[in-house]
């Protein structure tokens, strides 16, 4: 009830800015409203989840399990198409990379073991406890090097600087995390692909089959670069440019490989792993097909054309600033005229002229299709949001497999429930503080973090060939013919 009661309000709050925006509200207004209303749906959803109870922050509820782990991973892979740089598919081979890597650790990675129930836990096998401890390390290490990139994000969608966003993001990030659990994460996960779902891909998708602007082109184009690109990194040994994506993948599959609950059927497990990148691309192709045409239509209708015949949607003051022409913003036809007759020209302008705010692409795409600037907002604050979603994400399955695994059976089973809650807790915040105590300008050295990501991903893998050698030994000894003796066979 919670999820629908505060999906339900964003949602009216979302009709009512668009209604005004058709009223005269203006735009900047309207953003900054829009930004409210979002991080109070944001608040009240981790409010709303806030516990202290063990089951809710170990594992959502069974009766939304399958849709929340669906969105979690999906956003994870959102995150990591980003991250990759190839959101826009405009890097087919990463993007590859990075698929492979998830089916990789999504098909190696299913244990076997209990869960992370509040119940009593089952003894884990000691390969076990090693998968889980290296899955723990890869999520931590994604977390540390994504959280500029992160943080980038949301200065751009804000217009403000990354230093004085960084710790707010941080301790908001920290506080949900660690007050909602895996409860609210998987309800803000939820909240953003229904959100995305309403207000992106209905509308986009309609405005599409009306005017009829699909670039099949494009995609059929896309995909024969994926596959060519693939054929001709495979064999010349390029693809270790690319690992660390390729570790990036392995490490989303693993996280969401090593959190399946406690007697899931491998079908289900198997059907969830699908359902997460079909939806993580559906989301890229939905930006690559909407930046395709924006950049079609300013070849075609702007480039090269008189201001005159630009559509009416450039000079839009609630998007003023998207495209600049001869180094200017023009207001209407006249200043597009003079701007660019001090350089010599006239008549038809040159693509070299037009430069675009990349932040405003959101607000342009609507404005061309008609729709309300307010909601091409929204699709730009939508991405940095997605992207802090699944920085929790890693943050609390780090934190999770870390006190389940090695500190809480350490202690024993007949450890406190209290105890437990509390040292999955501690597992949040200590990387955090770990964080604000260093320099805002330090990072994580990118070789370093990919020796430490094969380190893990190593131990992964002679791990889980330590379990299966152990499961051939024991089944061998299973099939060894045994001769029991009796008082008779003594005898004889």
């Amino acid at each position: 009830m919670v999820s629908i009661l505060v999906f339900s309000i964003t949602t009216a709050g979302l009709l009512v800015l668009m209604l005004g925006e058709r009223l005269g509200l203006p735009a900047p207004l309207g953003v900054l409203a829009l930004q409210a209303l979002l991080a109070l749906a944001c608040g009240l959803l981790i409010l709303f989840s806030a516990t202290n109870r063990l089951d809710p922050y170990l594992a959502e509820a069974p009766r939304a399990r399958g849709f929340g782990r669906v969105a979690r991973l999906a956003l994870l892979l959102f995150a990591g198409l980003m991250s990759s740089g190839g959101l826009a598919l405009d890097q087919p081979a990463r993007v590859a990379l990075l698929l492979a890597g998830y089916a990789m650790g999504t098909l190696l990675l299913f244990p076997r073991e209990a869960g992370f129930g509040a119940g009593p836990a089952a003894g884990l096998r000691a390969g076990g406890i090693f998968r889980r401890v290296a899955v723990a390390g890869l999520a931590l290490v994604l977390f540390i090097l994504w959280l500029p990139q992160v943080l980038s994000l949301f200065a751009a969608a804000l217009q403000r600087e990354p230093g004085t966003l960084r710790s707010v993001v941080m301790a908001g990030l920290a506080l949900g995390v660690a007050v909602g659990g895996a409860v609210g994460l998987s309800r803000l996960a939820r909240a953003i692909l229904l959100l995305g779902l309403v207000f992106a891909l209905v509308p986009l998708g309609l405005a599409a089959t009306i005017e009829r602007s699909f670039p099949l082109e494009s995609l059929r184009g896309t995909v024969e670069g994926v596959m060519r690109e693939v054929s001709v990194l495979l064999p010349s040994g390029a693809w270790r440019q690319g690992l660390p994506d390729l570790l990036a993948g392995f490490a989303i599959g693993a996280l969401g490989s090593a959190q399946r609950t406690h007697r899931e059927p491998i079908s289900t497990s198997l059907l969830i792993a699908i359902l997460a990148p079909v939806l993580a691309i559906i989301g890229a192709l939905l930006v690559m097909v909407e930046v395709v045409r924006l950049h079609g239509l300013i070849i075609s209708q702007i480039a090269d054309q008189p201001p005159a015949r630009w559509p009416l949607f450039v000079f839009d003051e609630a998007i003023r600033g998207w495209l600049s022409v001869c180094g200017e913003a023009p207001r209407d036809v006249l200043d597009a005229f003079r701007a660019c007759r001090a350089r010599g020209l006239s008549g038809g302008f040159l693509a070299s002229e037009i430069r675009l705010d990349p932040t405003l692409l959101g607000p342009a795409v609507a404005a061309s299709r008609g729709l309300p600037v307010v909601l091409g907002a929204g699709w730009m604050l939508a991405a940095p949001l997605a992207c802090l979603i699944a920085m929790g994400l890693l943050l609390h399955g780090a934190a999770v497999l870390i006190s389940e695994t090695v500190l809480y059976r350490r202690s024993g089973e007949k450890a406190l429930r209290s105890t437990r809650l509390l040292l999955a807790r501690l597992c949040v915040l200590a990387p955090m503080v770990a964080l604000f105590l260093l320099p805002a300008e330090a990072r994580l050295d990118a070789r370093l973090a990919l020796w430490l990501m094969l380190g893990c991903a190593s131990l992964i893998l002679v791990a889980r060939l330590a379990d299966a050698l152990r499961a051939g030994v024991i089944a061998l000894q299973s099939r060894a013919p045994r001769i029991l003796l009796t008082p008779s066979a003594e005898a004889t």
